[in-house]
C-alpha cells in the first residue's frame, strides 16, 4: 500500500489522471507498465483498477447487477468472479439488493469491488473515505490492507495523514 499524501488542491487526482491517460502532463510523461500513458495507455490500463472520488452506478440494479454489467463490457468474467468480488468487499449478504438501498460505504466498497473484476495489479484509490461515516471509514480502511494482502499494489491519494498512516506499510 503506498500513500500519496497532500493537501486539498495539491495535484493528487491530476497526477492520478495522469496515469490513467485523463490528463496529457504539460511537461514530462507518465509511465505504468512501461507504456507512456498519454501516448499508448490501453496495455497499462489492462493492470490497472482505479475509483476516482464516488463511483456511480445503476441505483435500481442490485450490485452483483451493477457488476455484471460492466463484467460485460470487460468481457471475459464470470459469474463466480463477480461472487468472488462481492465476497472481497464484504458486500456478499447484501450484494443482490438494489444500490439505492446501499449506505455510502457499501456504494464506495462496490465502487472498489468494481475495480477488481479483472483482477488487476495496481488498484488506484482517490480520496476513498470522503465523505463516509465513521463506520463507512472504517470498513474501507480494513479492506485495503486485505487487497493488499491479496496481491494488489494499492496507490492510495489522500489529503488525511492518520488515514495513510493506518493502512500504508
Amino acid at each position: 500500500v503506498f500513500s500519496f499524501l497532500g493537501p486539498n488542491g495539491s495535484g493528487k487526482s491530476t497526477t492520478v489522471g495522469m496515469i490513467l491517460g485523463l490528463v496529457r502532463p504539460t511537461r514530462g510523461r507518465a509511465v505504468a507498465f512501461g507504456s507512456d500513458m498519454a501516448k499508448h495507455p490501453w496495455p497499462a490500463l489492462r493492470n490497472i483498477g482505479a475509483v476516482i472520488e464516488t463511483p456511480a452506478f445503476y441505483p435500481y440494479l442490485s450490485g452483483y447487477d451493477n457488476l455484471r454489467a460492466l463484467a460485460m463490457m470487460l468481457g471475459g468474467i464470470s459469474n463466480a468472479r463477480i461472487d468472488e468480488v462481492l465476497e472481497l468487499v464484504g458486500l456478499r449478504e447484501r450484494g443482490r439488493d438494489p444500490y439505492k438501498t446501499y449506505s455510502l460505504g457499501m456504494k464506495q466498497r462496490l465502487g472498489i469491488g468494481s475495480t477488481l473484476l479483472g483482477n488487476p495489479q495496481l488498484i488506484i484509490l482517490d480520496e476513498p473515505t470522503n465523505g463516509l461515516d465513521p463506520a463507512g471509514t472504517r470498513e474501507v480502511r480494513e479492506l485495503i490492507p486485505r487487497l493488499a494482502r491479496e496481491g494488489h499494489s494499492v496507490f492510495l491519494c489522500s489529503h488525511l495523514l492518520h488515514e495513510v498512516q493506518a493502512v500504508s506499510d
